[in-house]
């Protein structure tokens, strides 16, 4: 049986006690209980996204000046990455000779770097 169930019970024999008072207070606590279990699935949904992230981020290799995911050639935007955590990927604007440019989608930051096959 559930904490919610268990007050609902508990709802169910006040109201045959037929006080008023007492009703009042058990129905204010099945209120409090359920707003508790929301919140509490709430900060587990939360925990997980952050074990999610610290598992991902152990798996990031950083070569300057980008992060790389596991498995993934394509650099991610390291300001986005340290500012807000965000795992985004940078587009290759072009590719020149000795320079390379690379822009982020999301916060516009360019990035100018060597040749390419540097961070292969």
């Amino acid at each position: 049986m559930s904490i919610i169930d268990t007050v609902k019970d508990v709802a169910i024999l006040v109201q045959k006690a037929d006080n008023i008072d007492l009703v009042k207070h058990v129905l204010a606590l099945q209120t409090q209980v359920q707003d508790m279990m929301d919140e509490n699935r709430i900060l587990k949904s939360r925990v997980e996204e952050l074990e999610q992230l610290l598992v991902f981020s152990k798996s990031l290799k950083f070569r300057e000046p980008f992060y790389f995911a596991e498995n993934d050639n394509t650099p991610l935007c390291p300001r986005c990455w340290e500012a807000t955590k965000k795992a985004l990927h940078v587009v290759s604007i072009f590719k020149g000779d000795n320079e390379d440019r690379w822009d982020c989608p999301e916060c516009k930051t360019m990035y100018l770097t060597a040749n390419r096959a540097r961070y292969r």
